[in-house]
């Protein structure tokens, strides 16, 4: 399945990216794809997890697909029972797949540690694998990811960093450079609103990465856009505290008017409703996530 996105769609010519990170491609606008990611609501297995996505009026899905002792999600095996079922409630609900996660970088990765979900993606036929690292050692660590994103797309993925400040890549443009760095990977950069605005990012950051490098984004909003002061702080927002798409501090409308008018939106937002009422929550995500990409419709581009 091919989502429309820069990746995919890409009807103008290559120029040169100019004072931007990467290769600049032109594209067609094109109505964005609204996908809900799986933390939204973690502890729902992926069939019901798809129908309340489509209850709540979202186009796509991301799922997590890695289950370890330190990741919250569900192995979707081939031949497994969840993975047939998976399946059906995607084509009963005509939803698509937009990414699955994660693969984490560690010092001691390797291939061993991403076939499991790089088959489910291919199973999925999801579009794109998230991607965090977590080495510190940059050659390591850019081989590492390398050898993934030329991996993923014999899958049929294109892998897509996602920097977070407790993370070993921090900021936007620490991720762009390292995606370029990784031997001239085709891989992508996942921008995060809340860890944008966490890495005390700026505009001018996100205005030099090109815009064939950025494919989707992830939407969530919080009490404030502040840099984060407590690294173990910003990990239990991250994971367990976020707010719906508009209803917070974050400038949403303005990150969605900088991004390619084809990326993708994902709505991840983890809160302790996703656990009590998921189905309700998923609705409002919905809700809130359709207000926000019609404010942005709506609004100026940055350059007028």
């Amino acid at each position: 399945m091919t989502l429309p996105g820069p990746e995919h769609d890409r009807p103008g010519s290559v120029i040169s990216g100019g004072n931007q990170i990467g290769v600049r491609v032109e594209v067609t606008p094109a109505q964005r794809i609204l996908s809900l990611s799986h933390l939204s609501a973690i502890g729902v297995p992926p069939p019901q997890f798809i129908d309340n996505a489509a209850f709540g009026g979202f186009d796509a899905v991301g799922l997590r697909v890695a289950q370890t002792a330190q990741d919250r999600g569900f192995q979707l095996r081939a031949g497994s029972a969840l993975l047939r079922e998976t399946k059906t409630a995607l084509s009963d609900n005509g939803m698509r797949v937009l990414d699955v996660e994660v693969v984490k970088l560690h010092p001691g990765s390797s291939r061993a540690d991403w076939s499991a979900v790089l088959e489910a993606g291919a199973e999925l036929d999801a579009s794109h694998l998230l991607v965090t690292v977590l080495d510190d050692d940059y050659s390591r660590a850019t081989d590492n990811f390398a050898e993934l994103a030329e991996l993923s797309g014999e899958y049929g993925l294109r892998s897509c960093l996602e920097p977070m400040v407790f993370s070993s890549v921090r900021d936007m443009t620490a991720a762009a450079k390292f995606v370029l760095d990784a031997r001239g990977s085709d891989a992508g950069v996942l921008v995060d609103a809340l860890h944008f605005s966490r890495a005390g990012s700026q505009w001018s950051e996100l205005d030099a990465i090109a815009p064939d490098l950025m494919p989707y984004c992830q939407l969530c909003d919080a009490p404030t856009d502040a840099p984060a002061a407590d690294h173990n702080a910003a990990i239990t927002e991250a994971r367990t505290d976020r707010l719906a798409p508009g209803t917070g501090a974050l400038p949403l409308v303005e990150l969605l008017r900088r991004l390619p008018a084809t990326a993708a939106v994902s709505v991840e937002a983890p809160s302790a409703r996703s656990v009590t009422d998921p189905r309700g929550w998923t609705a409002d995500l919905g809700r809130a996530a359709r207000e926000v990409l019609k404010a942005a419709a709506l609004a100026p581009s940055p350059a007028s």
